[in-house]
């Protein structure tokens, strides 16, 4: 999820970086103004937002990321650089209070690659004010470290991360969104509050009669599935080991997830 609270991408497989996965959520959007970060939370149509990577190890910044919106939205899509270069990155206005929850971050404010050509003469920032009809900036993350929140199971935690909102990796398994989605459908079939049923709050009950629940709405970067796997089976665990190499990954924290995953 190369953008704070929009569209995300599926892959099968993905760089790690001290921050996170490669890409993910180094761009934030933030209040022209105040510097908050808005989200799906504030705006729920910023999920209609659609960032795509697009690597190319030819180009002089690595690549681009396109972000588009929705075709009756009247916005045109616009490229921006994957890897800005320091030089690049000191032509861009800075900020240094990027507010996400309680941390200040510094950042750059995103130009587009070519606001001249093909993709219109709107920033980055006026485009996607258009969008969400508020006065906002795209800022990429700067070079100041953003400290994770210790834990009272690991009090010395030393970890980065970019704009996610408190750790670098979220997991998640198949069998857990399998037993939500049925907790789902069955307080959505309740007749009046439920009763003892498992009970949502907000909960549209005639869209969810139908709907599916999908595994991008509580946003996760790694979903584990096989056979065997418990439902939340993961709030349990305490270590994972990815990839070819083994890597080792401590679960350091619980992760809740807002209403902003129930919006549809």
């Amino acid at each position: 999820m190369p953008r704070k609270s929009c569209k995300g991408t599926s892959v099968q497989e993905a760089r790690y970086t001290p921050e996170g996965l490669e890409y993910d959520r180094k761009l934030v959007i933030v209040d022209a103004k105040t510097h908050v970060a808005v989200t799906a939370r504030d705006i729920s149509k910023m999920i209609l937002i659609d960032p795509k990577v697009h690597p190319d190890e030819s180009d002089p910044y690595g690549g681009k990321i396109e972000i588009s919106f929705p075709a009756d939205s009247d916005c045109e899509p616009f490229r921006i650089p994957l890897r800005p270069t320091q030089d690049l990155l000191e032509t861009w206005p800075m900020v240094d209070n990027a507010a996400v929850w309680k941390s200040r971050n510094d950042g750059y404010v995103v130009q587009s690659l070519d606001p001249d050509a093909a993709y219109g003469p709107d920033t980055p920032s006026e485009t996607l004010s258009n969008f969400l009809g508020r006065n906002v900036l795209l800022v990429f993350k700067g070079p100041r470290p953003r400290w994770a929140k210790p834990t009272s199971a690991f009090p010395q935690l030393k970890a980065n991360v970019a704009f996610q909102d408190g750790y670098p990796i979220l997991i998640a398994t198949d069998s857990s969104l399998e037993d939500m989605a049925k907790r789902v459908r069955v307080a959505a079939d309740a007749e009046g509050d439920g009763g003892d049923t498992f009970q949502i709050h907000g909960l549209d009950k005639e869209v969810w009669k139908e709907k599916e629940l999908a595994m991008e709405r509580f946003r996760p970067n790694i979903v584990i599935g096989g056979e065997g796997l418990i439902p939340y089976d993961e709030e349990r665990w305490e270590e994972v080991e990815v990839g070819q190499d083994h890597g080792k990954m401590l679960l350091v924290s619980l992760c809740t997830r807002c209403q902003a995953g129930a919006q549809h």
